[in-house]
């Protein structure tokens, strides 16, 4: 695609400085806008890939799933390993 537009002497300054900064062509700083504006706004992010936070949070095992019974919120103490938990009960 091409991209033509004025921008007003702050931001077109702002944009020298972050390609002399980065020393990546404009087209590249466009697109982390781009990229940046759309992970910020609910709905416009892709959802089909995960956030970091999520991908990180699984990589550490913290993200998981079992297959057991429909009364886990009841049954939970009986089902689940606790023998690794960390941390002090409050």
């Amino acid at each position: 695609m091409h991209l033509e537009t004025e921008l007003d002497d702050i931001h077109s300054e702002r944009l020298a400085q972050l390609q002399r900064q980065l020393q990546k062509p404009l087209s590249e700083i466009i697109a982390a806008a781009i990229d940046t504006m759309t992970l910020n706004q609910p709905g416009l992010a892709n959802d089909a890939e995960p956030s970091s936070l999520y991908q990180a949070l699984e990589k550490i095992g913290f993200i998981g799933c079992i297959e057991t019974d429909e009364q886990l919120s009841t049954t939970y103490k009986g089902k689940l390993d606790f023998s690794h938990k960390c941390g002090e009960r409050q």
